[in-house]
């Protein structure tokens, strides 16, 4: 999805970066403290937030796990494709690499506060790439947007966005499709590179972890799959499982179809969340309050960037070659603006209703193919999703990829968490809902991977564990 609204965060994680200007090479500079919030940034533009994709990804109050300023040196350049990274070495590096896969469509600095502080306290090196996508996105009026075939037209009127004709236009399209094999590609270069680099600059790194949340995390599994003999393990938070078979691409489509009656229904109608259970998705919370009554709805239409439509377009539009769109006017619902879709005058997956009934082509089931987890890792992955994500539904991902994963007999490689109340989008617990932050877990499974690795600890291999406290990580 594009990026959410910036959360607000606490201590190191609320301060404001120093501008940067943007390189074009590989750039070597000196830095008093590596930290998010004083580590130099390159200044924001239409599509393109550094500071703003990291806070978006923290729950409210989060406070940086690393107290102390750290000095150290950090590289920003160009990777062999094309895409841009960043690594920071702290000045006392103890020889680990963390090199993080980037969720959504998010910058190379979208991981800052969530991985790039945790690593660096704890004397890694941290690396991010932005998956040779140029930037995230821009909200833009539709008249005479560039290529209004990859645009979205906004349906929802949360904060006037749909009265005032405005369409969501999309880096991964423009000036050029960039596709989900390419954005693994990047990911192996950005480990390859950076190993490389440090090597000729400091010194060959002793130990490589990949660590992502959602996309992200897809391309962690990717990269344990695939290139096993360029990183040691990984951490899989909430990704996305691609399969030949079964892919968000089926789900969402079924979950936008029930959504209108549901909403209609004041959240009442129950036969609606069982009858979505059945095709894998998590029961729905609902609540007393009128600014965020569902869960389910807060994923639809109530928060933007309304995550399980704008993904299912985006998705479908860069996989799919047999669809086709052309953005047009959105008018408003006139029952409920904000929470049910309005009628579009655009064509092919730029209607609302059409994405109700979307089912992927023969052409996108052999596009998936090409770039699809098998499940067959050759190093230890530690994977965490939440109980309460009907996006990136456990059942449908998580869970999915263990039986893969079982199937390939990798079983004693590989551990899934479950955290029980845990979301998404670690900022959705500021809605209510009784969630849970999935960040200090992600933080446990990463300590959990580490001694799996290096202190050859693989109790638990195989299983599949629902936890409530990072503790039980360990």
């Amino acid at each position: 999805a594009a990026a959410a609204a910036a959360a607000p965060a606490a201590a190191a994680l609320g301060q404001t970066p120093a501008p940067l200007e943007p390189q074009t090479e590989n750039t070597r500079a000196p830095v008093a403290d590596l930290r998010f919030g004083f580590a130099p940034l390159p200044a924001a533009k239409p599509g393109f937030d550094p500071a703003g994709d990291a806070r978006a990804l923290l729950a409210p109050g989060t406070i940086s796990p690393a107290a102390a300023p750290i000095p150290g040196d950090q590289w920003t350049g160009i990777l062999p494709g094309g895409g841009r990274y960043v690594l920071r070495v702290p000045a006392n590096w103890n020889g680990t690499l963390v090199v993080a896969g980037t969720p959504a469509t998010r910058s190379e600095f979208a991981n800052d506060a969530i991985w790039s502080d945790f690593v660096l306290a704890r004397g890694a090196a941290f690396a991010s790439s932005n998956k040779r996508i140029p930037y995230n996105a821009i909200v833009a009026p539709i008249a005479g947007i560039p290529q209004p075939e990859f645009a979205y037209p906004i349906p929802f009127d949360a904060g006037g966005l749909e009265t005032k004709g405005l369409a969501i236009r999309f880096g991964m399209f423009d000036p050029a499709r960039i596709g989900i094999a390419q954005w693994n590609d990047d990911f192996h270069a950005l480990a390859v590179t950076m190993r490389t680099l440090l090597g000729a600059e400091y010194r060959a790194p002793q130990h490589v972890y990949a660590v992502g949340l959602s996309n992200g995390g897809a391309q962690v599994r990717s990269l344990l799959e695939r290139h096993p003999d360029d990183v040691d393990g990984g951490v899989d938070w909430s990704g996305v499982f691609w399969s030949a078979t079964t892919t968000l691409l089926d789900y969402l489509p079924v979950f936008l179809a029930a959504m209108p009656e549901y909403v209609r229904s004041g959240f009442t109608d129950r036969r609606i969340p069982e009858r979505l259970a059945k095709f894998g998705f998590p029961p729905d919370v609902v609540q007393a309050d009128p600014a965020h009554p569902s869960l389910y709805a807060d994923y639809y239409s109530n928060v933007a960037p309304f995550y399980a439509d704008l993904t299912l377009f985006a998705y479908a539009r860069l996989i799919d070659r047999r669809t086709s769109s052309l953005a047009g006017p959105c008018t408003p619902d006139a029952q409920n603006p904000k929470l049910l879709p309005g009628t579009c005058s655009g064509t092919g997956l730029a209607r609302p209703h059409v994405r109700t009934t979307y089912e992927p082509s023969a052409d996108a089931r052999k596009a998936i193919a090409a770039f699809a987890h098998d499940g067959a890792i050759e190093k230890p992955l530690i994977s965490i999703a939440g109980t309460r994500d009907p996006f990136v539904t456990p059942e449908l991902n998580a869970v999915a990829y263990q039986r893969a994963i079982s199937a390939r007999r990798r079983g004693r490689l590989h551990r899934l968490f479950l955290v029980e109340g845990g979301t998404h989008v670690d900022t959705f617990t500021a809605f209510g809902y009784g969630l849970r932050a999935q960040l200090p877990f992600a933080w446990a499974a990463f300590d959990r991977l580490v001694r799996t690795v290096e202190a050859n600890d693989t109790a638990g291999t195989g299983r599949v564990v629902t936890v409530s406290s990072p503790s039980q990580l360990a």
